[in-house]
């Protein structure tokens, strides 16, 4: 038996609610026991109140079932009194009203009756479903909050030991004379790279479903500036490049990245040598889009991978490899835009990124 008072049981707390129910249980019977017409006529007239105490029963019941704090059945009850105090006023000035201009008022008592206990049972189950959705964004919130803690030190650690492996990979590199540990080592470098880039993918993730939202910006100068940083980390891939002096698009904040992860995936994918990428902005006033299309030569995306691209949904036993596929293609859909993958005929993929222009 446990050490606390029965009064402290959240359980019962929630009994509380049966109060209105008993209330409004109660008024059917005075119902019956005063009212003058046949017997059918007023147990039928009792039966609308008893249904209106049996969605009262049934909010006690949850409240009980679910042990909510003695707070969220306050709540609950309040709602209750409250909404039923409104009804009823509304009942009576209906009332009122009716004498003021000489109508008939028959049945007052049962007109109140109705009045307030459809207020009572409506406000109570109300309150009980509002409890509920107080309770659902709370969890969700602390959930968030773990997982955003959680996140962050995963990725520190993750830093970490990614700057302490390549510093290790660095100094065998220098020390080894086979060749073909040196090989091994540069591949155990590309896995590491591989982590963090996954790492920080995950992170750019998190910052675009917690932000959302769209901003004003030139795609043509970000796709120029891109380019030329792909250049840069990549000289011996050649960069055919055709854009526009300007092309203002409506899109998220993140659009750069996706722009830079198309070109990045084009040469982390292909080892082949002479790999050449097309890179070429259109604008279709018409339609009110940009597209940015990315052409490469090099290999195209298997079957499995580009089905699982198409249906938007991760499979168990058929997936995408890493995220920078999804970075991509819920960037688009955060801006209000599409990803479009396609294999060439000739070998390679092509990339089309469509957003809204302003």
């Amino acid at each position: 038996m446990s050490a606390r008072a029965a009064g402290d049981d959240p359980g019962r707390v929630g009994y509380l609610v049966h109060l209105l129910g008993l209330a409004i249980v109660l008024l059917a019977g005075v119902h019956v026991l005063l009212d003058s017409d046949p017997l059918a006529v007023e147990f039928a007239e009792a039966a609308i109140l008893l249904v209106f105490a049996i969605c009262v029963f049934f909010a006690g019941y949850r409240a009980v079932a679910e042990r909510l704090p003695a707070r969220d059945v306050l709540r609950i009850v309040l709602v209750g009194l409250g909404v039923g105090v409104v009804v009823g006023l509304l009942a009576t000035l209906f009332l009122l009203l009716r004498r003021a201009t000489g109508e008939p008022t028959a049945e007052a008592w049962f007109v109140l009756s109705i009045g307030w206990s459809l207020g009572a049972s409506a406000g109570a189950l109300v309150g009980y479903y509002l409890t509920e959705v107080k309770r659902e964004r709370a969890a969700q919130e602390l959930l968030t909050k773990r997982l955003t803690i959680l996140q962050r030190v995963l990725r520190h650690n993750i830093r970490n030991e990614v700057t302490i492996l390549r510093g290790l990979s660095d100094d065998l590199t220098e020390s080894a004379a086979d060749p073909e540990t040196r090989g091994k080592l540069d591949t155990v470098d590309a896995h590491v790279d591989r982590v963090y880039r996954l790492s920080e993918n995950a992170q750019l993730l998190s910052d675009l479903w917690g932000s959302g939202g769209t901003e004003v910006i030139d795609l043509a100068a970000i796709a120029r500036r891109e380019v030329a940083e792909f250049r840069d980390a990549y000289p011996e891939v050649s960069v055919d490049a055709d854009l526009p002096d300007r092309a203002m698009v409506e899109a998220n904040r993140h659009l750069p990245v996706a722009v830079g992860e198309v070109l990045e995936n084009v040469a982390v994918h292909n080892r082949t040598e002479g790999l050449s990428v097309t890179v070429s902005l259109v604008t279709d006033p018409g339609e009110g889009s940009a597209t940015l299309e990315i052409v490469d030569d090099g290999s195209r995306i298997p079957e499995d991978e580009m089905a699982v691209l198409s249906s938007d949904r991760e499979l168990p036993l058929q997936h995408v490899t890493g995220l920078g596929l999804w970075v991509i293609y819920w960037v688009l859909d955060a801006s209000g835009g599409r990803a479009e993958f396609a294999n060439v005929e000739s070998g390679g993929v092509a990339v089309r990124l469509t957003v809204p222009t302003t």
